[in-house]
C-alpha cells in the first residue's frame, strides 16, 4: 500500500484487488452497504473507525474523504466521488443535472444502479461517477 494526500483527500493504491478489499471492504460496507469483490472504494473519512488499518493516517492528516484503488483505470471514477463530496459547487451542478433528468431516464439509471447493489443514498453520486467516466451508453440510455 502506498498513499498520497491531496488537500483533504487520501488516495490509497494497493498492489492488488484482494489486499485492497481486505483493507477497505468493511468501511465501504458501513458507508454504502457494498462489500466483497469491489473494483475501488470511496467513502467519507467519518466512516473510518478506530481499528481500521487506515485510521491513523486519516486522523493524523485530517482527511475528509478516502479512495482506494488497485488499478489506475479506477482512479478517475473514484476521484469523481471525492469531488462530489468535497466540491459543493460541483455537487450542486450534478444534483441539478439529476433533477433535470426525465423520469424515464432516472428510473432506468436507478434500476441499473440497484442491480449493481447500490443503495439509494449513493445513487446520484454513482450516477455522476459512471456518467463521466464510462461510455455514453453505459446506463443503456441515449443522451
Amino acid at each position: 500500500m502506498n498513499y498520497q494526500i491531496e488537500k483533504q483527500l487520501l488516495i490509497i493504491r494497493y498492489k492488488n484487488k484482494q489486499i485492497m478489499n481486505k483493507a477497505l471492504s468493511a468501511i465501504s460496507h458501513r458507508y454504502e452497504g457494498l462489500s466483497g469483490n469491489l473494483e475501488g472504494h470511496n467513502f467519507p473519512a467519518s466512516y473510518v473507525q478506530k481499528g481500521d488499518s487506515i485510521y491513523e493516517i486519516v486522523k493524523q492528516h485530517h482527511i475528509q474523504y478516502v479512495i482506494g484503488v488497485y488499478h489506475a483505470n479506477s482512479l478517475e471514477h473514484e476521484k469523481l466521488h471525492a469531488k462530489y463530496y468535497l466540491d459543493l459547487t460541483y455537487k450542486k451542478k450534478i444534483d441539478d443535472e439529476w433533477n433535470q433528468l426525465g423520469d424515464v431516464k432516472r428510473s432506468k439509471i436507478i434500476e441499473f444502479l440497484k442491480k449493481l447493489g447500490y443503495c439509494d443514498k449513493v445513487w446520484i453520486d454513482e450516477y455522476q461517477a459512471y456518467r463521466y467516466t464510462e461510455k455514453p451508453n453505459f446506463f443503456g440510455i441515449k443522451w
